[in-house]
């Protein structure tokens, strides 16, 4: 019998100045928040302080709540993980834009700042985005809440 992990993800909500912080990958043409996974041993806020440094070039991660909690299945590629939508904040701006990802040496992810107003369709998980905006125009009321299984 194989041996299987349910893995911890950390994806950080970091908005400013109406624009949502969030990493592009070229390669396959698509959005996705900044994070990573939680390594053993690590808490929460230490996790989410890591991939704020990693991912932004040393900067400061404060964090304000977790908003979302889903469940991230893909059987075929052997992936269970329980992800964390963090609400944050983080001491840079214009600084991260167009900030090359050290994990991928060719060039191909990169973070920038998309427009609340106006997101694109290829901002993963897709099924999140009118829930975002939403929530983000009500100044996010809730804590922890469980979106349950959003597979794109």
């Amino acid at each position: 019998m194989e041996n299987h992990k349910i893995n911890v993800r950390l994806r950080l909500i970091v908005i400013k100045n109406d624009k949502l912080l969030v990493q592009y990958r070229q390669k396959y043409d698509f959005f996705h928040y900044i994070g990573g996974h939680l390594e053993y041993g690590e808490t929460i806020l230490e996790g989410c302080i890591r991939e704020t440094a990693e991912e932004c070039d040393g900067a400061n991660f404060e964090f304000k709540k977790v908003l979302y909690v889903r469940d991230f299945i893909m059987p075929e590629d052997n992936e269970h993980s329980v992800e964390l939508f963090i609400l944050g904040d983080i001491n840079k701006y214009e600084e991260v834009e167009h900030l090359l990802d050290p994990e991928h040496s060719d060039g191909s992810v990169w973070c920038t700042w998309l427009d609340m107003n106006n997101l694109p369709n290829n901002l993963l998980p897709k099924e999140l985005t009118p829930k975002l905006i939403n929530d983000y125009k009500n100044n996010f009321p809730n804590t922890g809440e469980y979106i349950g299984r959003m597979d794109k």
